[in-house]
């Protein structure tokens, strides 16, 4: 019902929603009794009459709980509530089951029984059904209301918050929607350049929208291509036969009664079929009887996606010096001297004795008297080589006591510190900016220290190297991760600076320093703080395919590796709507909270925003807004669509000649479109009060008068040929009453022309 200024009367259902979420349960008695008959009349193809109150009110039960936890639909408040019925009796047969005793364990163990549709089951993945679960619940709901229920669009136009032409348009929409859905789920799987050029057309052969040429190879490929044969039957049904499609797959077996109880009419699987073949057979293709099989198992499930590290830190950034032996080396062996025996000189025959070994000792005073053998002359007799000569002891160097080498740990050896006050380094890298996070690493060497001094720096998967060059006093290798100081006495203190992290565990976070020098070692560990930051490259909003009638809009995250968690926020102005499919693929969108969560946050899949050409409005009523938090990590990008755009070669207001005047008792003028075949086209027409306008018979078109005012609108949903439109002039003249204004639109381009009935010319 509808106030006489068009608008729709009371409020619509998703405003009602809107106030039972915020606890206004006087809103939720408005839509109990705008669907109360509707669940009672689905209960009662479940239940005895008797019963079938009983289960619609448990049914809005649910229902009225599921919106108060921030649950339940949106706007489609019918279907929700008629699957609600279909589920509560389920649960009523389940909890019905008797309990039976065992002593099979087994029995316990097993998984419990479920309420399975093997054929929705089996069809849940197919096209169709993610073509249907693509729709934005909006169009989903006129779908239903329209193609099921049959109501005309103005007792819909209430439960929507729309005009009952409002209603008509949407629903057109919904339905064009549906079958481009459809038709784009296959597109991705055709199998060659035939196969696509072929799907591609298959909408405007089902509409009847292509030339002779056209339809005479899509046959003839069909004749040929079962797979593509299959699409266009499934098509001919996704077209032609919503209710028989629909209800069942939402309500069961159950639908086909709750159809016949709201028609009248009796409704049977086997009169769904013949209207499927019938259709089929009426565009003469013959089509392979496996495909026919395919429709039949997709029919029935269309709408059943509508019912509903171990370590804390990083290990030491250099080895420790390893330990050496400390033992004094033992005296060698006297078998084995280290110093080989030298061979006494050959002395000449006169030559004395050595004094060094006398053969006895010397007395207190010399013997006179002679021994009984001469004393001879005599030398050392010469060594032999296998008899040696007896030697001194070795006269082999003691070795020096070797240096210290055991590694001693000094805690007091490396710092790591703060700079305090907000003060900052003397090194000041490139790295050194206000988002980054700086530390100072001080070494402290015992005095007059000679042996090198070497640090490594490690760090966690969510920090980088933390230098741009060499900082004064000391020498960096980023490829080995170790600094040398250049003054070993006393090094100097080195700057580091992370950029600040935007997310990970603290073991991500956490980077190492260690120390040596001689045989002093030291390790120190630092977390890095993670802290919020804005990226401008995380977000990008892409154009997708060039299309008049839709901005399509490509949502692309940058990747980076240990993510937790990536969520896009969607805000649009008061000319846009929501623009995500249901369900796209890689996300978990909900439609109540404008915001989108990947599933695979390391590497979010691109996300299609598609919104509708808004008319002519404020700039702030056709922005829309994207902020992505990626962890702590953010970025927000807008864009102000354009509107409806100006083209002045769309129409032509033609006047016949004398041969091809179809009424030469009128003024005809034919309403010409440009670019617009196959498609939807609006006609708003205006008149001078000399002029009077004549109904329009041309097939395919459809026109509403306002008896009040002089205007008129026509529309077709397939232009095919111009508009003849016919006028009566009852007074000459060349000014505004003898005047006609035309506005075209086709998607989103439109041109207004005008014309003098009659012309200056005889020509009428």
């Amino acid at each position: 019902m509808e106030t006489p200024e068009g608008q729709p009367d009371g409020p619509s259902d998703a405003e009602l929603i809107s106030r039972v979420r915020n606890g206004d349960l006087e809103a939720y008695g408005e839509l109990y009794a705008r669907h109360h008959h509707a669940a009672e009349r689905m209960a009662r193809q479940l239940v005895p009459a008797n019963d079938a109150d009983d289960l619609a009110s448990d049914a809005f039960a649910k229902v009225l709980d599921a919106l108060r936890g921030g649950g339940g639909p949106d706007v489609s408040f019918r279907a929700y509530l008629l699957t609600t019925v279909r589920r509560v009796h389920v649960d009523r047969i389940r909890s019905g089951k008797k309990v039976q005793t065992t002593d099979d364990i087994a029995s316990y163990e097993r998984e419990p029984e479920t309420f399975d549709d093997p054929t929705v089951t089996g069809f849940e993945s197919g096209a169709a059904a993610k073509a249907f679960a693509s729709l934005p619940e909006r169009w989903q709901a006129v779908l239903w209301h329209t193609e099921v229920e049959g109501e005309k669009p103005a007792a819909i136009a209430p439960l929507l918050g729309l005009t009952a032409n409002g209603v008509s348009a949407l629903a057109y929409r919904a339905r064009e929607g549906l079958r481009q859905a459809y038709l784009q789920q296959h597109l991705a799987d055709v199998a060659g350049d035939r196969c696509r050029w072929t799907t591609e057309r298959l909408g405007a052969y089902v509409r009847g929208g292509l030339t002779k040429r056209e339809n005479r190879n899509v046959r003839e490929h069909m004749d040929d291509c079962a797979k593509c044969t299959a699409v266009y039957l499934e098509l001919v049904e996704v077209n032609s036969a919503l209710p028989a499609l629909l209800a069942p797959a939402l309500l069961g077996t159950a639908g086909i009664g709750y159809l016949a109880a709201a028609s009248g009419a009796k409704v049977g699987l086997v009169g769904f079929f013949v209207t499927g073949w019938k259709k089929v057979t009426e565009n003469s293709t013959r089509s392979a009887v496996g495909a026919g099989t395919v429709v039949v198992v997709a029919v029935a499930a269309v709408l059943a996606a509508l019912a509903l590290t171990g370590n804390d830190t990083p290990p030491a950034a250099i080895n420790q010096p390893s330990a050496q032996p400390t033992q004094q080396p033992t005296q060698p062996p006297a078998q084995k001297p280290t110093v080989p025996p030298v061979k006494p000189p050959v002395k000449p025959p006169s030559a004395k004795p050595p004094a060094s070994n006398p053969t006895q000792a010397p007395t207190s005073a010399p013997t006179t008297a002679p021994t009984s053998e001469p004393t001879q002359p005599s030398a050392t007799p010469t060594p032999t080589a296998t008899t040696p000569v007896p030697t001194p002891p070795p006269t082999t160097p003691t070795p020096p006591t070797p240096t210290p080498t055991t590694p001693v740990f000094d805690e007091a050896l490396v710092t790591i510190s703060m700079p305090s006050g907000g003060g900052s380094p003397a090194f000041e890298g490139a790295r050194a900016a206000a988002s980054g996070i700086r530390f100072v690493i001080t070494i402290k060497t015992p005095a007059a220290n000679a042996n090198p001094v070497v640090i490594g720096l490690k760090y966690g998967t969510e920090l980088e190297w933390p230098l741009n060059g060499n900082p004064p006093g000391w020498v960096c290798n980023q490829a080995a991760g170790t600094c040398t100081a250049s003054d070993p006495a006393a090094p100097a203190p080195l700057p580091v600076t992370f950029d600040a992290p935007t997310g990970g565990s603290a073991a991500d976070r956490t980077f190492t320093v260690s120390a040596k020098t001689g045989r002093l070692y030291d390790d120190d560990s630092a977390i890095v703080d993670a802290k919020p930051s804005t990226d401008e490259n995380l977000l990008k909003i892409l154009d997708g395919r060039t299309d008049p009638d839709v901005h399509h809009r490509i949502l692309t995250v940058a990747p980076r590796t240990n993510r937790k968690s990536v969520t896009l926020k969607l805000t649009y102005g008061a000319a846009l709507e929501w623009p995500i499919a249901a369900s796209p693929a890689g996300w978990k969108c909900t439609r109540s909270t404008k915001t989108c969560t990947a599933t695979n946050p390391d590497k979010p899949a691109p996300l299609a925003a598609d919104f509708d050409v808004p008319d002519k409005s404020s700039d702030v009523a056709r922005t829309f807004s994207v902020t992505a938090t990626a962890d702590l990590v953010s970025d927000t990008d807008s864009e102000v669509l354009p509107a409806v755009q100006q083209d002045e070669s769309l129409l032509q207001i033609l006047t016949p000649t004398p041969q091809t005047d179809p009424n030469p008792f009128v003024y005809n003028r034919f309403l010409k479109v440009n670019g617009a075949q196959g498609r939807t086209v609006t006609l708003d027409i205006s008149w001078g009060r000399n002029l009077s306008f004549l109904p329009s018979f041309d097939l395919g078109w459809t026109c509403e008068r306002t008896s009040d005012i002089r205007r008129a609108t026509c529309t077709t949903k397939n232009y095919k040929k111009p508009l003849n439109s016919e006028w009566n002039a009852w007074l000459p003249g060349n000014g505004s009453s003898n005047a006609i204004t035309v506005h075209a639109r086709v998607g989103g381009r439109e041109d207004t022309d005008t014309a003098q009935i009659p012309p200056t010319s005889s020509r009428r």
